[in-house]
């Protein structure tokens, strides 16, 4: 038998293609499936967390109470004492009243310094 395959090499060649190109073929499929399964089960998880977002979302709707107003900066009356306590004196930055006047300030007016030196020295 081995002769025949010496002596027949185009033959011979043509059966090892044949073979590597059905096992290529098999390992194809092989790898279309699993594709296909993973590319499902990525879509059951996003249908999944979409359902989880929209129930959030819903309950977060629930507990506003004035849903057509925005919300704004939030300043604790404390601090509005604070800092009508100090008379229009403007406090050294860092300190615990420099801190409680940042409270008071619209956010939208506060400089990245500003923001850095509230970060470090008041939360």
């Amino acid at each position: 038998m081995m002769n025949f395959f010496r002596e027949q090499k185009l033959l011979t060649g043509l059966l090892l293609g044949s073979l590597l190109v059905l096992l290529l073929g098999v390992g194809l499929i092989i790898y279309s499936n699993n594709a296909a399964k993973e590319a499902a089960q990525t879509e059951a998880t996003l249908q999944r967390l979409n359902v989880i977002a929209n129930s959030a979302s819903e309950e977060l709707q629930k507990t506003v109470v004035y849903a057509d107003v925005p919300i704004t900066d939030v300043k604790p009356e404390d601090s509005v004492a604070k800092v009508s306590a100090l008379n229009g004196r403007i406090p050294e930055e860092g300190s615990a009243d420099w801190c409680e006047v940042m409270m008071v300030k619209d956010a939208k007016d506060w400089t990245k310094e500003e923001q850095s030196l509230f970060a470090k020295n008041c939360i």
